[in-house]
């Protein structure tokens, strides 16, 4: 009988995990922001969808100007606290609930009134560790980071409040693992789940690596989280004009100063957001994926183009340095260290490979029903 039901406004990670565990009949109910009609593949499954915020949400996003709107990460909260209620009114009775920081509160308080585990599913750290380590970088710009992203004071609150109503935590990777332990939270809660990647659009072809400039791709929003300042320095180090340098992924403010100071001899190439398809045509065609991440729970780019054959080099910040063997399939960096960065971008434009990796996200969910089938009640 399926136990697990999953809340999330948009289909992140868990939307992934979720048609995974319906596959398998594990699924109880997928509650959703987004309408059926916009989540691939979701015919049949346990679909509970509140679409309404989310959807005007992105057309104010699409359609209105900024000036004329709230900021991004107010219409975020908007969005997201209406979807919490909207689920907690419409729970359906299950054994365990799975929520997204910022959008779980009032659905964990009526999940404990039903007597089901609730489980806080993380995509990056805890508001402290986050702060940690981009602080610094923001305040550099002159930029305070409660008004540039969305962990202000209204954030933190809902997410104190949802981690004391969580039984269990679920991580991706180690480095949110240590982050939690750090607060607190002890082993025996921490389930890490790494991410996996949709193989019918993510896999290998055979390509001469030989031939042609040393094409490097950064896939993500340009911002100073990414290390997006960190990379341009070490391309302007290595002074190598033989070089591509491909950016996939929106622009924002954060990093425009930088970009247009930017003086090395790489050439760089900016495509924008882009389809998953195009995404991953970029992955088979490029030498190199780089992601310098100041801060990143997992970091769903590598993963991806690793499945492409494509080698990554990654901060020590970066989570998904946990499937990083070095100078294997990439290189694991210093955080905030260029010319570090521009040393392990040089030795892979002189080691150029392909890597052959395979991470399913069935194997993603065959690891979260472990650590489901293995439930303990949680001690008062």
């Amino acid at each position: 009988m399926s136990s697990i039901a999953i809340a999330a406004t948009n289909p992140c990670h868990v939307y992934h995990l979720a048609k995974e565990l319906h596959r398998v009949s594990e699924l109880h109910a997928y509650y959703s922001g987004y309408p059926g009609w916009k989540l691939p593949e979701s015919v049949g499954m346990p679909l509970v969808s509140f679409p309404l915020r989310t959807l005007s949400t992105y057309a104010m996003l699409r359609y209105v100007p900024s000036a004329w709107r709230p900021k991004d990460h107010h219409l975020f909260q908007w969005q997201d606290e209406h979807f919490d209620h909207s689920v907690a009114k419409n729970l359906r009775p299950a054994e365990v609930i799975h929520g997204l920081p910022g959008q779980c509160q009032a659905t964990f308080e009526r999940a404990h009134a039903l007597g089901m585990t609730t489980v806080l599913n993380h995509a990056t750290g805890p508001i402290d560790a986050v702060q940690d380590a981009l602080s610094e970088e923001y305040g550099r710009l002159g930029m305070a980071m409660e008004r540039e992203t969305r962990l202000d004071h209204r954030y933190r609150n809902r997410f104190e409040r949802e981690m004391a109503l969580a039984d269990y935590h679920c991580v991706a990777s180690t480095v949110v693992a240590e982050q939690m332990k750090s607060i607190g939270i002890s082993n025996d809660r921490l389930w890490v789940v790494p991410y996996g990647a949709d193989e019918s659009v993510f896999y290998s072809t055979v390509r001469n690596h030989h031939k042609g400039p040393f094409r490097i791709v950064f896939a993500g929003q340009l911002t100073l989280r990414k290390g997006v300042r960190f990379l341009l320095e070490a391309l302007t180090q290595a002074a190598m004009p033989s070089w591509e340098m491909h950016f996939y992924g929106p622009s924002s403010h954060e990093t425009r100063t930088c970009l247009t100071q930017y003086q090395g001899a790489t050439p760089l190439t900016f495509h924008g957001a882009v389809s998953q398809d195009k995404l991953a045509h970029a992955f088979r065609q490029a030498d190199l994926l780089v992601l310098p991440s100041l801060e990143e729970g997992f970091g769903l780019v590598v993963v991806q183009a690793l499945c492409c054959g494509l080698p990554c080099v990654v901060s020590h910040q970066t989570g998904a340095k946990d499937l990083i063997r070095h100078r294997v399939n990439g290189s694991i960096v210093p955080v905030a260290d260029p010319e570090r960065l521009a040393q392990e971008i040089l030795w892979w434009s002189h080691h150029r490979m392909r890597v052959e990796e395979r991470h399913p996200w069935s194997a993603a969910a065959a690891r979260l029903l472990h650590y489901h089938r293995s439930l303990k009640p949680i001690a008062a």
